[in-house]
C-alpha cells in the first residue's frame, strides 16, 4: 500500500515539477536544515539554563517563553519544508525504514515539547525551589537532546538507507 501511495505521489503534477527543477530540492533541504538547527539551538539554550549555564538572570519560565516559541515556528517550517520534500522524492523517504523512525521520534519530540511548555507554565515556582533544578528536570533536559540529535541523525541518514532509485 505504501508503494503504491509512493509510485502514485511520485507521479503527480506537483511532484514532477519538484522534480523538474533542479535548484528546488537543494534550496528546500537547506531551508530544512536551517530549521533543524534553529530547535537544536533552542533546545540547547533551554537546556543550559535547566543546568545552571547559561541564563542565570532569567528564570526557567522565561527561558522557556523566550525559546520554546521558535522551537514550535521551526517545527512549522520543517513540515513545511518536509512535505515538499517528500513529495518531490516519495521514493526516497517514505519506504525508507530511516524516514520512518525519524517521523517516529518527531511524534515523541513533539509530544515532549508539549509537556515541558505545560510543565514550565504551571508549574515553575515548584521546579525552581530553593533555587534548585530538580535532578529529573535534568534527565529530561538529556533526553530531550538526545531524541532531537536521534531524529537529526536519522533525517540525515535517509539519504544512505535508500531502499533503490529513486521514482
Amino acid at each position: 500500500m505504501l508503494q503504491a501511495l509512493t509510485k502514485w505521489l511520485a507521479a503527480t503534477p506537483l511532484s514532477q515539477t519538484i522534480q523538474e527543477i533542479l535548484w528546488i530540492i537543494p534550496l528546500i533541504q537547506s531551508v530544512h536544515i536551517l530549521a533543524i538547527a534553529i530547535v537544536l539551538s533552542s533546545v540547547g539554550m533551554i537546556d543550559l539554563r535547566i543546568f545552571g549555564l547559561a541564563g542565570g538572570r532569567g528564570t526557567l519560565r522565561e527561558t522557556a517563553q523566550r525559546f520554546v516559541p521558535w522551537i514550535w515556528g521551526a517545527l512549522a517550517v520543517l513540515a513545511v519544508t518536509g512535505s515538499i520534500l517528500v513529495i518531490g522524492e516519495p521514493g526516497r523517504s517514505l519506504v525508507n525504514p530511516m524516514f520512518q523512525i525519524k517521523m517516529g521520534l518527531l511524534v515523541c519530540a513533539i509530544a515532549v515539547i508539549a509537556t515541558f511548555q505545560l510543565t514550565v507554565t504551571h508549574r515553575a515556582a515548584m521546579l525552581e525551589a530553593n533555587g534548585r533544578t530538580p535532578a529529573t528536570l535534568k534527565l529530561f533536559a538529556i533526553l530531550t537532546l538526545l531524541l532531537w540529535f536521534a531524529i537529526a541523525i536519522a533525517g540525515r541518514w535517509i539519504a544512505y538507507m535508500s531502499l533503490g532509485t529513486p521514482l
